[in-house]
């Protein structure tokens, strides 16, 4: 009977430790993004334009690391996404040759939303780490009367031997939002709007 009990005992210990083996912590990753490379060429020759970003994500929750709590392993931001973003938006405008937050009549102003920024390990697990990002953004320029809406999406899954770490994870998401941005100024139909086309 002792031993019966101490079996039970060893079996509960090993259970124990293997949850904890599989089970993730949450994160607070801070967005940080950067343009690496200088533009090609500039896109404008100081046409105006005052820039906004703001968050309006309706789950400020990026996601879950998964494992086997993934309803607390959750991954969320440190700072705001919006008081990130925004002065590096504006500088890379500033580098495409715009004159930015310039007080003139004919001054664009260009909000930027975003309203997804998912980092997600999927509950129905294959072999290695899977996760998914994505990122939506809403560009909404105006011009005196004029207006143009654009929508713009990057979606990607990546897979990882393990789960990815703490700075692992802020590298790509903070490479979302840089993608993210890159094709919203790739549009053409924007930058005409921008450029008074």
């Amino acid at each position: 009977m002792v031993l019966s009990r101490a079996v039970v005992n060893a079996s509960t210990v090993l259970a124990v430790l293997v949850l904890a083996a599989c089970a993730q912590s949450p994160q607070k990753i801070t967005v940080a993004p950067s343009f690496e490379q200088a533009p090609e060429q500039q896109l404008a020759q100081g046409q105006p334009v005052h820039v906004r970003v703001s968050d309006g994500r309706s789950n400020k929750v990026l996601g879950s690391r998964g494992g086997a709590y993934r309803e607390t392993a959750l991954i969320t931001l440190e700072n705001s996404l919006s008081l990130a973003v925004q002065p590096v938006l504006k500088a890379r405008m500033k580098a495409l040759g715009f004159e930015v937050d310039s007080l003139s009549a004919d001054t664009v102003d260009l909000h930027i939303v975003f309203e997804s920024l998912v980092y997600n390990h999927p509950e129905q697990e294959g072999v290695g780490h899977d996760m998914d990002m994505l990122a939506v953004v809403k560009a909404e320029a105006t011009r005196s009367d004029s207006r143009y809406e654009g929508r713009y999406r990057v979606k990607r899954k990546e897979k990882f031997f393990n789960a990815p770490s703490e700075p692992h994870n802020e590298e790509l998401v903070n490479s979302l939002v840089v993608d993210v941005l890159e094709s919203m100024l790739a549009d053409p139909q924007l930058q005409s709007f921008l450029l008074g086309k």
